[in-house]
């Protein structure tokens, strides 16, 4: 057997390391197919649990409209990217990684709104992460994102250190562009939905005639026809009539995700529309979710009849508990 040269052995040498990197290029792509794949499943999973959250919970249209538009459109964002993953458009794998991402933000960043909506940071956060569906949202674009990460040693053995475009990615740039693009999609469904927004606001109680630091007149006060006022200065309370003639001054938020309650004149009654709460005269919870009772405000009457509120009694998940 003839003794190989050293440009041939050389050769050889060279078509094996090249018949190494196409096999590890081979597992690479078929690697990163199945994290797309997996990718895909997630976030379709992710859309569902969005639009069972959207389906199921009146607080998001009631309370926060902006917020339910924005659920609105990340789950329509996870549902494409999803379904597009699945069928293997390599192109959106990025795209789909950086929408998880902002959906994760946006989420989490949801808690940081509560004193917006009359609510405590802390309480609010146990309210959202008791809330299964928010819960398997979350985990599911968590889930997509460690996918990305873990596609990243993929793309290098198909590309080469330090680049990043294959059939499956883009550039670093683009995945900028894309997580700009996303938050663009956002920003517009929440300014469209504020501008459509119709504000949910109580009866008015005219002050005209009252002296400083009166919010109503006890003859303004008669059976079924309470007198709304605010106290502190941005917090919804009621002064009604109980059953027994004498009156009362209740919270109008709900202590369950402080909605703003409903008064229902033929029970004596207040009513939450986004869980279905209700308070009887005394704020007594009458049905739940709601576990804690409505705080009263202590008031004063003059001799001119004239309501003066005092202090707020009762503690509360709203920020004027």
């Amino acid at each position: 057997m003839p003794k190989k040269s050293p440009k041939d052995l050389e050769r050889e040498r060279a078509r094996k390391i090249e018949e190494a990197r196409m096999a590890a290029r081979g597992r690479a792509r078929q690697s990163l197919s199945k994290l797309q794949f997996l990718a895909g499943i997630f976030l379709i999973l992710s859309a569902a649990f969005g639009i069972y959250l959207l389906a199921t919970d009146n607080s998001l249209w009631i309370l926060a409209v902006s917020h339910a538009y924005g659920l609105v459109a990340i789950a329509g964002i996870d549902l494409v990217f999803g379904i597009l993953c699945l069928l293997m458009v390599r192109q959106v794998f990025l795209w789909s990684i950086a929408g998880a991402l902002l959906g994760v933000l946006l989420q989490i960043g949801d808690i940081v709104t509560a004193p917006q909506y009359g609510m405590t940071i802390q309480y609010f956060a146990a309210y959202l992460f008791g809330l299964w569906a928010f819960d398997a949202l979350l985990v599911a674009q968590v889930l997509v994102v460690f996918l990305g990460l873990f596609s990243r040693v993929h793309i290098r053995t198909l590309t080469g250190v330090g680049r990043y475009r294959t059939e499956f990615s883009a550039s670093r740039r683009d995945f900028l562009k894309s997580m700009i693009a996303f938050a663009g999609v956002i920003a517009i469904t929440a300014a469209f939905s504020y501008i459509g927004q119709i504000k949910q606001t109580l009866p008015t109680t005219t002050t005209s005639g009252l002296p400083a630091g009166a919010v109503a007149n006890t003859s303004q006060v008669q059976p079924g026809s309470p007198a709304y006022f605010d106290y502190p200065t941005g917090y919804p309370n009621i002064l009604m009539q109980k059953n027994d003639g004498s009156l009362i001054a209740l919270s109008m938020l709900c202590t369950h995700v402080c909605c703003q309650l409903t008064y229902n004149p033929s029970g004596n009654q207040l009513y939450c529309q986004c869980h279905g709460s209700i308070f009887d005269e005394n704020g007594n919870v009458v049905r739940g979710p709601a576990v804690i009772s409505l705080p009263s405000v202590q008031f004063t009457v003059d001799a001119n009849k004239n309501v003066f509120p005092q202090s707020v009694n009762g503690s509360s998940p709203c920020s004027q508990g």
